[in-house]
């Protein structure tokens, strides 16, 4: 292979196109310069044919209201198709041909975080406005906006726990899925809390460096408090510490059970749930980490993530995939383009002065 092939090989594999769609636009242009190339070619034969049929001092009493001037004037094929030349340029142009400049590799410093959400029918009480649940959603938003590096997973529970989003570093996705998040989601109804912390740690079991900590935002309803327990000390054991973020009040509220009723009892009274901070106080302990309620300020979050995570949870830095910088070429189609449509603006304001 010689050189000049090398180069050529290398420049298409370096070439490409930031918006290619403009590029569909093409045939309609050139379509449209057919049509108007024959349209000129057409009036251009029709005067021939009048000068073989009549002196040019008598067209205006053969053609009735066209001036001589503008009869004698032979038609500019290449001066008429100036415009769509200048429409193909600019569409090649927004198209957005580029050249790869060099790739740079991206590198983030910071922890794997399993979010762990509790979405059990406790977390619609409303003691908490407007409800737990959506309380919940609101504090997710501001622990997404508080990240930077960070990589984070997605896991809820009720009965059971599952995984909804995989560690990843795209948290508006995070929060996207975190506004559908809804009772309903899991079939099997109840409050498995050891469920959701073992799910969160085997979220984290693809995680790379040594930062790896589980974020727990739930009401501490729990039917197997020793389970839960147990489940907090495999996190310690695996050097995951807990942080839990507590939603609800030690008042309680009524837990809603659709069509205006409420949750009862075996013995028909209704279900007051309360926030278990006593049990979450104890899992967060037993897991190394840190037990704060939500506040309407940030101080929770401060408690949580800056004082908590950021100081308590090794930070790894990784490689994720190269950035591409391209130099952008468009400029070299514009100019061209800007100056087609002047010379064609010119032709025809002189021609209507004329």
């Amino acid at each position: 292979m010689n050189g000049f092939t090398q180069w050529a090989s290398l420049a298409v594999e370096q070439f490409n196109w930031r918006e290619p769609d403009w590029l569909y636009l093409l045939p309609l242009v050139l379509l449209g310069m057919l049509w108007w190339r024959s349209r000129v070619r057409l009036s251009g034969k029709a005067i021939h044919r009048l000068r073989r049929y009549a002196d040019a001092r008598f067209w205006p009493l053969v053609v009735q209201g066209v001036k001589r001037e503008e009869l004698k004037r032979e038609p500019d094929i290449g001066g008429s198709m100036m415009p769509w030349f200048a429409a193909a340029l600019i569409l090649v142009a927004l198209a957005g041909p580029r050249w790869l400049h060099e790739q740079q590799n991206i590198f983030r410093e910071g922890s794997d975080i399993a979010v762990v959400m509790d979405i059990s029918s406790s977390m619609d009480a409303k003691d908490v406005p407007p409800s737990r649940l959506i309380r919940a959603k609101e504090e997710l938003r501001d622990f997404f906006k508080r990240l930077h590096g960070d990589r984070v997973a997605l896991v809820v529970f009720a009965g059971r726990a599952f995984t909804i989003a995989p560690l990843t570093t795209d948290y508006s996705a995070m929060i996207r899925f975190a506004d559908q998040l809804e009772p309903e989601m899991v079939t099997e109804q109840g409050s498995n809390l050891a469920s959701g912390l073992l799910q969160g740690l085997d979220a984290l079991k693809d995680a790379r460096g040594h930062g790896r900590a589980v974020v727990l935002l739930t009401d501490g309803e729990d039917h197997a408090h020793a389970r839960s327990l147990a489940a907090a000390a495999k996190l310690d054991a695996a050097d995951v510490p807990l942080f839990i973020l507590g939603i609800g009040t030690s008042k309680g509220g009524l837990v809603p059970a659709g069509h205006g009723r409420f949750v009862h009892d075996s013995h028909g009274r209704a279900v007051l749930s309360r926030l278990r901070e006593a049990h979450l106080k104890s899992l967060a302990q037993e897991a190394g980490g840190v037990y704060a309620r939500i506040r309407w300020d940030d101080s929770d979050w401060d408690a949580l993530y800056t004082h908590g995570i950021r100081d308590m949870v090794s930070r790894s830095r990784t490689a994720s995939k190269a950035r591409q910088r391209w130099h952008e070429e468009y400029g070299w189609l514009l100019f061209p383009a800007m100056l087609l449509f002047g010379l064609w603006w010119r032709r025809s304001f002189r021609q209507w002065l004329s």
